[in-house]
């Protein structure tokens, strides 16, 4: 996997369910060495004060170039930012018990 672009959403420092979030951003590997084949995975990366997380956005991997823009574009709004930190919180609470 090689990191091939990334945005950054957030990077101001406020706290949400008792973590400081520090960072969070849409990154988008590129799976595959072959041009003609070219294969992303696209995940989110969140940085607290006590841990960092990169869990897969799309939940599988796309060919599709326009699909991390449509991402970042739907993250940058309320309703994609709230559901995309409630899931990474989620993770990183069953990773704790």
């Amino acid at each position: 996997m090689i990191l091939n672009r990334r945005k950054v959403i957030l990077e101001n420092k406020f706290v949400i369910e008792g973590r400081i979030v520090m960072k969070l951003e849409l990154r988008e590997y590129k799976l595959s060495d072959i041009d003609e084949d070219e294969v992303f995975s696209i995940v989110i990366y969140l940085k607290t004060d006590l841990e960092d997380i990169e869990l897969d956005y799309l939940g599988k991997p796309t060919s599709d170039k326009d699909k991390f823009e449509e991402s970042f574009s739907f993250l940058c709004n309320h309703n994609g930012l709230s559901s995309a930190l409630n899931r990474l919180f989620i993770e990183l609470d069953s990773r704790i018990r």
